[in-house]
């Protein structure tokens, strides 16, 4: 036994070690307090909507759609209205979940897995991965070269 310590009945290395997790504790809160916060407002702070950011384009040449945007992939021209359609595309890809209780499941009910009763019916099943496409239309329409408006169809124009 070391004397000279809070308690007379811990030794030096249970001492240190307490004091370590301890010290460890403490700077975890600190650490905590502050990058929550800063989290909280980084997950806040996003830029503009595509609705805000197509609407920049109102007025603009179609010469500044293409230089902006690139080449569209649609056009048309209509009653002296010019059409020009942006289409975006992108894979979604959900992997899935195979569930909190791999294996036999725990409660034995019907939509559990097995258990104490037996298998059911899901037994094993979780959520499974899934693909979906999704995708955004964005059509100008301009007059005398200049954008009279747009339209934003699909559902990825958020």
């Amino acid at each position: 036994m070391l004397h000279g310590f809070p308690d007379e009945k811990l030794d030096f290395f249970s001492y240190i070690f307490t004091t370590t997790v301890f010290l460890k504790v403490i700077d975890m809160r600190k650490f905590l307090l502050l990058t929550v916060p800063l989290a909280a407002l980084s997950a806040c702070a996003t830029g503009p909507s595509l609705q805000s950011r197509m609407a920049s384009f109102t007025g603009a040449s179609e010469k500044t759609l293409v230089e902006q945007l690139g080449v569209p992939d649609k056009q048309v021209t209509v009653d002296g209205l010019q059409y020009l359609a942006y289409d975006h595309r992108d894979i979604d890809f959900d992997p899935g979940f195979a569930g909190p209780f791999y294996g036999p499941g725990f409660y034995g009910g019907p939509f559990y897995g097995g258990g104490f009763i037996g298998p059911g019916p899901f037994f094993d099943a979780g959520i499974p991965s899934r693909v979906s496409e999704v995708a955004c239309e964005t059509t100008f329409t301009l007059r005398d070269d200049k954008v009279i408006g747009f339209t934003l169809r699909g559902d990825d124009c958020s």
